[in-house]
């Protein structure tokens, strides 16, 4: 997209426009408005990613936790503060990341119900909110795996045998885990290498996927793109203990959606890695 067409879209004079690279649904790049740099991302579809995107942020920054400021959306371009990263922060990275996602954590809704206010999304893909779900095992396996386990067998990355063992394990989920143990927490959703940029006074987070879940739903996605290490894990399990069964079925089983994501995104080599999952899980 042009400097001009930007200017226009947003209706504001911008200068000094340089690329970035490419996101999951459209080009992202720097940029002067007025007197401050800028982060401009862009999609040519229409539709309501990039509105929805600066909800998510909107949000989650009410509720605490450091993401971009939103300072222009539209349906085409997104205005966000520009984070600059530093290498030497002075304090230890993974100990605030972590006080800053069990701090989050703690956020939950009245109603005790998983899901979101409105649908949400992970990458260039919806993810379906209702929020009519007191059933984490049910929200789990209706609005999360099996929608996307059905995108993936459509976009013919999937064989039909694995869909069917991933139906057979939503169906039998409540009994693998005690969902009365469970309580919605607020979760990013999204939180690998990426969306994650050190800057001098603290930590801040972008690319949110945001929904009410269980909490350990992040922390499974975290070991599986080994975002931290146990250093995080020591300074969140202060404030959050893990459940007895999180390493013997949780991590696997909280590991099946992000996968099946990347599958979609990516195929291949991500199979491999979802049926080992399906194999600990003996499904």
């Amino acid at each position: 997209m042009t400097l001009h067409r930007l200017s226009e879209v947003l209706n504001s004079e911008l200068s000094d426009l340089s690329y970035l690279g490419n996101g999951q649904i459209g080009d992202i790049y720097l940029a002067q408005l007025e007197d401050r740099p800028v982060v401009i991302k862009t999609t040519a579809d229409d539709r309501d990613d990039l509105l929805i995107e600066a909800q998510m942020l909107q949000d989650l920054s009410k509720n605490g936790l450091r993401v971009p400021e939103v300072i222009a959306s539209t349906k085409a371009a997104l205005v966000l503060e520009y984070i600059k990263p530093y290498g030497n922060t002075g304090y230890d990275k993974e100990s605030e990341a972590a006080k800053a996602i069990a701090s989050l954590h703690q956020v939950s809704n009245e109603s005790r119900m998983y899901g979101y206010y409105y649908n949400t999304s992970i990458a260039s893909f919806p993810q379906n909110n209702e929020q009519t779900q007191y059933n984490w095992g049910l929200f789990l396996s209706q609005m999360r795996i099996l929608p996307m386990a059905k995108l993936c067998y459509d976009r013919g990355v999937l064989e039909k045998s694995l869909l069917d063992r991933l139906e057979t394990l939503c169906n039998g989920l409540y009994r693998r885990i005690d969902m009365s143990l469970i309580t919605p927490s607020l979760l990013h959703g999204d939180i690998w290498s990426g969306n994650i940029i050190y800057e001098k006074s603290g930590v801040c987070f972008i690319d949110p996927a945001i929904y009410f879940g269980d909490k350990e739903m992040e922390l499974a996605f975290i070991m599986l793109f080994h975002t931290f290490g146990e250093r995080f894990f020591d300074e969140y399990t202060k404030l959050h203990p893990l459940s007895e069964d999180f390493y013997e079925t949780k991590v696997a089983l909280y590991q099946i959606y992000p996968l099946l994501v990347h599958v979609a995104l990516y195929g291949g080599g991500y199979v491999s890695e979802l049926k080992q999952r399906l194999e600990i899980l003996k499904v």
